[in-house]
């Protein structure tokens, strides 16, 4: 076999080697925003489920919550308070139903009751109880200084606060507790090629024989979680196929909506007309392209 070279060495690169798992970088999640919606919700979601193992929620009778820094000066146009409302309830980003958003937020506010972890009422009066501090970067008394921190109190008839937690969503969906210990985290797999650069990459891809597709499916194996009645690339390709169908359907419902967006700023949706300028095209025996809407 030729060999490769390298135009850089293991001594010259300061990354440890690239490990991040295809679905760490495309999650299935509510948008507009990875740091703002889904980390948020993510955070509501833990505190309340937590709420309930830790055999607490029962004596809950008020949630309150506290947006810091970016989510405080950002958060309405990020539809992070819709988020925090929705993970309060018990929903991940990754498993709620889109068309069942906007009726639950909406069942929330009328009704002024938030259903805990999906297991409790208790009432919760959104101008009260999810407070935009946006004249304070950083939840006080925290250890970790980052713009996109809330905190989450949970109160009891008293008014006594049951739990506190603060949380800090760090991008990608990403959320840490403020004071956690790292080692709470779940250990990595090694995987069987690590490479540490884009060049280091090829020449293992060379070396083995194996095209980059097929070097990162060896890799996305070693680091899928155990399924005792699947194959490790069963679970990856599985996986794959439901971020892909999740895109379709993403698709497809921007495709159908139409009118202002959501977010206040009063953004009108442009995909509805756009699909059928080209479908207009394609009817009349012209091929429409796609890519028009960029020019």
């Amino acid at each position: 076999m030729e060999s490769i070279s390298v135009p850089c060495s293991l001594s010259e690169t300061t990354i440890l080697s690239v490990t991040t798992s295809l679905f760490d970088l495309y999650k299935i999640g509510v948008g507009p925003s990875s740091s703002h919606t889904m980390g948020p919700m993510r955070a509501a979601c833990r505190f309340a489920r937590e709420l309930a193992s830790g055999g607490m929620i029962d004596r809950v009778e008020r949630v309150h919550v506290a947006l810091y820094g970016s989510l405080a000066l950002t958060g309405l146009g990020h539809a992070t308070d819709r988020a925090v409302l929705l993970g309060l309830e018990g929903n991940e980003p990754a498993g709620i139903d889109p068309a069942s958003i906007e009726p639950a937020v909406q069942r929330i506010r009328a009704s002024g009751q938030i259903h805990l972890a999906g297991l409790r009422s208790i009432p919760f009066q959104e101008a009260r109880d999810l407070v935009f501090e946006r004249g304070i970067m950083f939840p006080p008394g925290a250890r970790i200084e980052h713009p996109n921190g809330l905190r989450l109190t949970a109160l009891d008839a008293a008014g006594a606060a049951l739990s506190q937690r603060t949380f800090f969503s760090i991008g990608g969906g990403f959320i840490v507790e403020d004071g956690a210990q790292p080692s709470s985290e779940k250990k990595q797999s090694p995987i069987p090629f690590p490479f540490h650069s884009a060049a280091e990459l090829l020449a293992t891809a060379h070396a083995n024989e194996l095209s980059i597709s097929q070097l990162m499916l060896e890799n996305e194996c070693a680091l899928a979680e155990r399924d005792p009645e699947r194959a490790p690339v069963e679970v990856v390709r599985d996986g794959i196929e439901r971020i892909w169908q999740a895109m379709q359907s993403c698709v497809q419902r921007g495709i159908l909506a139409e009118g202002i967006l959501p977010g206040g700023l009063n953004v009108r949706r442009r995909a509805h007309r756009l699909a059928e300028r080209l479908h207009e095209k394609e009817a009349d025996g012209l091929r429409g392209d796609p890519l028009a809407a960029l020019d």
